[in-house]
């Protein structure tokens, strides 16, 4: 099974519609609206709440302020949130379904080889959906491999 490798597509930091933005931790979102004041704007989110827990979406509509159209890369890489991290990786707190989006053009690109697609394919963004899902759910969780 190949490993997940990033095309840079931009398919994961454009949003064509607010409701499909990152879910942001309320940490996260301290950083995120930081680090947009510190560049001349701000964010909109919506609180929400999983498991009782606080959480904000991050309404974005169009590019990521962050995103690097020229470089196809992200500004604020090294600190994103987890949602970001995840992706492809998709939870569904509903039906608490772990999926894996066709959207992304590796995933697509894969598949149409033939190729199996697994969570073994995303190491680690694994290990991102292992932090969100213990913060949202307050457990230890660990994969065992």
């Amino acid at each position: 099974m190949k490993t997940f490798l990033c095309l840079r597509c931009d398919e994961c930091c454009y949003f064509d519609n607010e409701e499909r933005g990152p879910i942001l931790f309320e940490d996260e979102l301290t950083r995120i609206r930081a680090l947009a004041k510190s560049r001349g704007f701000d964010i909109k989110y919506r609180e929400l709440s999983i498991n009782g827990m606080k959480v904000y979406r991050w309404l974005i509509r169009g590019y990521c302020p962050f995103y690097d159209k020229g470089g196809k890369s992200c500004t604020i890489h090294a600190v994103k949130p987890l949602a970001c991290r995840m992706y492809p990786l998709l939870y569904n707190p509903s039906t608490g379904e772990v999926l894996i989006s066709k959207e992304c053009r590796w995933v697509s690109e894969t598949i149409n080889s033939g190729e199996e697609v697994g969570l073994e394919s995303f190491p680690n963004e694994t290990r991102a959906l292992e932090t969100a899902l213990s913060r949202l759910y307050r457990v230890s969780i660990k994969i065992h491999e």
